[in-house]
C-alpha cells in the first residue's frame, strides 16, 4: 500500500531561476500526491485535484511537461515514468528497468534523456 502524500503542500519556491532539480521536485511531489489524489482536466494542458484538500499548483508541472515536450513524446513519457518511479517507489506503474527493456535502451540513456527533458522544462519555466 501507497503512503499518503507527505502533505497537501507542494514543494517551496524561490525566486531564483528554475533548475532541473526543482523540476524533479515538482514532478515527485506531483505523483506522491496523485495515486491518492482523484484528478481531472477541464482543458488541454490543466489538471486540477477533485478534492479541495491538494493545491492545483501540484500537478502544473505536469502539463507543462506536455507543453514544453509535446503531450505524447518519449522525452515525457521518460521524465514521467521517471517522476512516478520515484515517488512511489515502484509501487505505481511500470518499472525504468521494464521500460529500458521494452525500448532496448540502457540506463545511462534513460537517465540522459530524462536529464536533458528536465532541464529543458526547467529553461522554458525560466522564460514564462
Amino acid at each position: 500500500m501507497l503512503a499518503a502524500p507527505e502533505g497537501p503542500d507542494p514543494p517551496r519556491r524561490t525566486a531564483e531561476p528554475w533548475t532541473r532539480a526543482d523540476v524533479e521536485r515538482w514532478l515527485k511531489a506531483a505523483f506522491r500526491a496523485m495515486p491518492l489524489t482523484p484528478i481531472y482536466a477541464p482543458c488541454g494542458n490543466t489538471l486540477q485535484a477533485a478534492a479541495g484538500d491538494v493545491p492545483d499548483a501540484t500537478f502544473d508541472i505536469v502539463a507543462f511537461s506536455g507543453t514544453v515536450l509535446g503531450d505524447k513524446s518519449e522525452d515525457r513519457q521518460v521524465v514521467l515514468l521517471w517522476a512516478r518511479a520515484m515517488a512511489t517507489h515502484g509501487e505505481v506503474g511500470g518499472s525504468i528497468s521494464e521500460f529500458c527493456r521494452r525500448t532496448r535502451w540502457s540506463r545511462a540513456t534513460f537517465d540522459r534523456r530524462r536529464i536533458k527533458a528536465c532541464e529543458k522544462i526547467a529553461a522554458a519555466k525560466n522564460t514564462t
